[in-house]
């Protein structure tokens, strides 16, 4: 049984360490699991988008990502120019992973599997969009870099998913800066 001293220091130190935890900065995989999730949708926009015979590109749609991201950007407290080739490289993979799925479809049909509706699917990804904006603004405001590339690019692990766009997404985000104040 704890004696009032020890169960008192184990509850500060447990919120000690959760409160350390909650200010850590959100580490390269963290980052790249948000990405890789907002990726892996993609199947279902690829799957929607076939039933009902819309075109995977999708030019409005890309603006107004791009210009709600770069506003949440810049928000958040980053530099919304520095951030487009980001969110671009994003958006480019999406649409190659889509293509891809609609290349193999073309040869053999998706069975026992349905897409789910592409306004629920982007309200999901609108969300990641946040998290993953949320997760970079946490990590450069610390001083933190993301140097980790071997991880992260291990971490996104999407069907569909070429190499090249991995590289392009981890270029892309080492250009991401902070506003000036």
């Amino acid at each position: 049984m704890f004696s009032k001293v020890s169960a008192r220091s184990l509850l500060l130190a447990g919120l000690f360490f959760s409160e350390t935890a909650l200010a850590s900065p959100a580490d390269c995989g963290d980052l790249a699991s948000l990405i890789n999730q907002r990726l892996s949708y993609m199947k279902d926009v690829a799957g929607y988008k076939a039933e009902k015979h819309l075109a995977i590109e999708d030019v409005p749609q890309e603006i107004n990502v791009l210009t709600n991201s770069v506003a949440v950007a810049e928000k958040l407290g980053l530099r919304g120019e520095s951030v487009k080739p980001f969110i671009q490289a994003q958006m480019d993979a999406a649409k190659a992973i889509q293509y891809r799925y609609r290349a193999d479809w073309l040869s053999v049909a998706e069975s026992g599997w349905r897409p789910d509706p592409l306004p629920q699917v982007r309200s999901k990804i609108s969300v990641l969009n946040t998290d993953i904006l949320s997760c970079i603004t946490a990590t450069l405001t610390q001083g933190e870099q993301f140097t980790d590339k071997v991880t992260f690019l291990h971490i996104l692990d999407q069907a569909n998913l070429k190499d090249s766009d991995k590289e392009r997404i981890w270029y892309s985000l080492q250009q991401i800066t902070l506003k000036r104040h």
